[in-house]
């Protein structure tokens, strides 16, 4: 799997999701691309029913977007979402590294009772797809939600923390891969 940073700022309006995203960007195969800048979710890009039917706003002025992108041949919403909760696990476990105590309620991350990620899954024809977004700051974000961002915990350093967290990632997947390589089926 690629691991890449995309070091200008790029607004996650949910165009990013789309097949192929990656690959538009230079990126050609399983990858996990950083990025960091605004959100605003267009209706048309909105991929959460839930959302859509109760007319929620998915915006922020900073945030890091991770997009994943994983070629399986059919895709699987179901493989999509385990990924997801995996990417999840790994940035909990970046974030305790630097003492941080988040606590995972599903596929989103909360400091205390603020709201620290954003995230969706979902799958197309070829491929399972992954976007995540962490607060960089609270600046933006709906009203109605309480939300939690990384300047306020202490990091101000969005690339480092978006490096770390794309390679755990990464170490994981290889690991898993590595695993059914080594492993005889029943």
């Amino acid at each position: 799997m690629i691991s890449e940073i995309l070091h200008e700022v790029i607004k996650y309006d949910g165009l990013q999701i789309a097949p192929l995203w990656a690959y538009g960007n230079g990126i050609k195969g399983d990858s996990i691309v950083a990025f960091h800048g605004p959100m605003d979710v267009t209706p048309d890009n909105m991929k959460d029913f839930e959302d859509e039917k109760a007319n929620r706003i998915i915006k922020g002025d900073n945030l890091i977007h991770f997009i994943v992108e994983r070629f399986n041949s059919p895709a699987n919403m179901r493989l999509a979402y385990y990924m997801q909760r995996l990417l999840i696990v790994c940035i909990r476990d970046v974030l305790a590294k630097q003492g941080i105590k988040t606590r995972r309620e599903g596929d989103d991350l909360f400091v205390d009772d603020g709201k620290l990620t954003v995230s969706i899954a979902s799958a197309g024809v070829s491929s399972e797809k992954i976007h995540c977004g962490i607060n960089i700051t609270n600046s933006g974000t709906p009203g109605d939600v309480k939300t939690a961002a990384l300047r306020d915990l202490g990091i101000s350093d969005w690339e480092s923390i978006a490096l770390e967290i794309s390679e755990t990632f990464v170490r994981e997947i290889e690991d898993i891969e590595g695993d059914i390589a080594k492993t005889r089926s029943l």
